[in-house]
């Protein structure tokens, strides 16, 4: 069985400054690439900053586009997992996770939910996904990425598992939020109740790969972990600190998971869709 060598880049990025933020992304990578590692992972929007609003549709870039021919480049040693702004063929512009791997590019997944509540309004500049797919790695198996909002709907994290990943990431650019009352972050602890929920009901890895630092008036509190497919907690990063947490990957685990419990495997999808399709049709089946 496979094992792999992750690190997860909880780092700051510079608002719609593209060259400052691919020359953070070249050096982290060329450190993780001497560090023995197989794959890094940024958060979402890494490439961008997250707040860029109407600049949006002059910063999206085509997945071919030469600007980002140095990570092609560095990914003939590594895989590279992060976050942009994508101009499609078609002339959407969408909130991405883009993937470099043995000198290709990829687009492998596009953000689905966009918020609009409170603090949030990315349907304004946005396009939603309209995809659930998993993706091929030569360096950590098929996996599965999702955007920050997308993994506050079970669907998209059950499709993917039940597509095969054992490993999901999911990009965050996930701002503080004062709770009223004792003015903790219960942002922190929800995102940590998401994350052990998923890789135990899923018994899969699961990256949350969050960032850090100020952006006009949003705060990125951090704390990225990887959670094993029992649900514990592997490791996390500090609160309000770039750091690189790295993270190593035995898929025995998912093996020896799902052979204790089989609850994931005796999941029976015929049922579900048959439900799904009672409840969309709304016509009863029989």
């Amino acid at each position: 069985m496979r094992k792999a060598k992750l690190h997860i880049a909880q780092t700051d990025c510079t608002l719609a400054n593209f060259d400052d933020n691919l020359e953070r992304h070249c050096r982290m990578t060329e450190e993780a690439i001497r560090n023995g590692a197989d794959a890094i992972a940024f958060p979402e929007l890494s490439l961008s900053g997250y707040n860029v609003q109407d600049a949006a549709q002059d910063i999206a870039m085509h997945i071919h586009d030469p600007k980002l021919q140095p990570l092609r480049e560095l990914s003939r040693h590594i895989c590279i997992i992060c976050g942009g702004i994508e101009l499609s063929e078609d002339y959407g512009v969408y909130n991405s996770a883009f993937m470099f791997e043995e000198g290709e590019a990829q687009s492998i997944h596009r953000k689905i939910y966009l918020p609009t509540y409170g603090m949030f309004e990315e349907l304004r500049y946005f396009s939603a996904g309209q995809e659930i797919r998993t993706v091929d790695s030569k360096r950590l198996g098929r996996i599965g990425v999702a955007i920050c909002e997308d993994f506050w709907h079970v669907s998209v994290p059950y499709l993917l598992a039940h597509q095969g990943a054992q490993l999901m990431l999911v990009l965050m650019s996930s701002p503080l939020r004062m709770s009223p009352g004792n003015g903790a972050p219960a942002i922190v602890e929800q995102w940590q109740t998401i994350a052990s929920t998923y890789s135990f009901l899923f018994s899969s890895f699961v990256g949350c790969v969050n960032r850090v630092g100020n952006e006009d008036s949003f705060t990125y509190w951090g704390n990225s972990s990887l959670s094993g497919p029992d649900g514990t907690l592997m490791a996390s990063a500090p609160l309000f600190e770039e750091k690189v947490l790295e993270c190593m990957l035995d898929f025995n685990a998912v093996k020896r998971t799902r052979l204790h419990s089989s609850h994931f495997l005796d999941e029976d999808l015929r049922l579900i869709s048959a439900e799904l399709n009672t409840i969309i049709t709304g016509k009863p089946r029989g």
